[in-house]
């Protein structure tokens, strides 16, 4: 944690935490194993939502709230359609992999 900004133990004031994102918090999100292990955990969030939901859009959709607090535009909502239609057959591995790019997006490392 102390990568994202948490404050030493010697201090008492939570004010001392780093906000701002940095190169080093990119990449780590982008190449943590540990990112993978939990995206593609057997009682995962990914697993559950392929389980209940047959629809993808209800899935972006479930997606995007839980990244970001908001739904998909338009034109998310149809790019994260299309890229989940093209791997229809490894579908569980393409919403791993649709939510992986959501947490590695600018919006997510500089808002969330």
């Amino acid at each position: 944690l102390k990568l994202f900004g948490r404050p030493a133990r010697v201090t008492v004031c939570e004010c001392e935490r780093v906000t701002g994102a940095t190169i080093g918090q990119a990449l780590h999100l982008m190449n943590s194993p540990n990112l993978q292990r939990k995206l593609a955990h057997e009682a995962g969030r990914i697993k559950r939502l392929t389980v209940k939901h047959n629809d993808d859009s209800e899935i972006v959709r479930r997606l995007y709230l839980g990244t970001f607090s908001r739904p998909p535009s338009r034109e998310e909502m149809s790019n994260a359609l299309q890229y989940l239609g093209s791997r229809r057959f490894q579908r569980r591995k393409a919403v791993e992999d649709l939510a992986w790019s959501l947490m590695n997006s600018l919006e997510f490392i500089f808002n969330h």
